[in-house]
């Protein structure tokens, strides 16, 4: 836990702000693509060399 207070690179913001809207409407279940999205991008900026 935590990793929610990360600082998310400027790459992910659009996605972010996406899901925090999809959330919003649609609750987390009904925005598994974009949470995969944003994990994804996350995963790849920091691991990034």
């Amino acid at each position: 836990a935590g990793s929610t207070d990360a600082p998310v690179p400027a790459a992910c913001h659009t996605i972010k702000a996406d899901l925090d809207k999809s959330v919003k409407e649609k609750g987390t279940e009904g925005c598994k693509d974009l949470l995969e999205a944003f994990h994804s991008c996350m995963k790849s900026t920091t691991q990034a060399p």
